[in-house]
């Protein structure tokens, strides 16, 4: 059963990529998450947890979703990474390393992630047919603050880390659109022994038609057993 985390949590020790993003096995977390596009708010929940690494997967730590999302992560010096498997129309290329947070937490320490639109969509006519755009956009990360305070469902959280991603592409979107400017914008707040207790990401067009998109995710339930 996930465990309820109500009241003050605090973050204490050294502090280390896998202090703030725990791959350990035992770990269990379930979100809120609220997604905003032109045609309304949808609130839905997800459950992630940490499992033991098989013996046959060269890699760090491995977490799995309700959806059954299988999650790969490498933690070998130079931060926590994410494999990420590429596709080209043929065979699976060789996963591609992302970083989730750098080997070095302090304040101005920057990094690169890809990142691809998932909010910007609108249902109109004809036929009340949806139109979605995914755009990739480099955003460029940056922490912010190792002593930042945010509130929960879970609860309120003390010195944590505040993690902020901004970027920009044009791109030609099509359906009347065209060519429009994309900003991708991310803030994330991790708690020392917890892990991402909050989310937000907003995305935005240079069309009114398709003008912006919101997703937050808030940690809701955990435990570490």
């Amino acid at each position: 059963m996930l465990g309820i985390v109500l009241g003050l949590a605090g973050c204490s020790g050294e502090a280390t990529p896998q202090r703030y993003f725990p791959l350990a096995p035992g770990y269990h977390w379930q979100y809120r998450i609220e997604r905003t596009t032109m045609d309304g708010t949808q609130r839905i929940r997800q459950a992630v947890w940490t499992v033991a690494v098989p013996a046959t997967l060269d890699v760090s730590g491995m977490r799995e979703t309700l959806g059954g999302q299988r999650l790969l992560y490498v933690d070998d010096g130079d931060g926590i990474e994410r494999l990420q498997t590429q596709r080209t129309g043929g065979p699976r290329n060789a996963p591609q390393r992302v970083t989730v947070l750098p080997a070095t937490l302090v304040v101005g320490t920057q990094w690169h992630q890809p990142a691809v639109t998932t909010v910007l969509e609108n249902t109109g006519p004809p036929w009340e047919t949806l139109f979605r755009i995914s755009v990739p956009v480099e955003l460029e990360y940056r922490i912010e603050s190792l002593a930042a305070s945010v509130d929960t469902p879970a609860g309120h959280f003390d010195d944590c880390l505040l993690v902020t991603g901004r970027g920009q592409a044009q791109a030609d979107v099509g359906n009347y659109i065209g060519r429009t400017m994309v900003e991708i914008e991310v803030r994330e707040w991790y708690a020392e022994d917890v892990g991402l207790v909050r989310m937000e990401r907003d995305e935005k067009t240079g069309a009114a038609a398709l003008s912006a998109g919101r997703l937050v995710m808030e940690l809701d339930t955990w435990s570490d057993d």
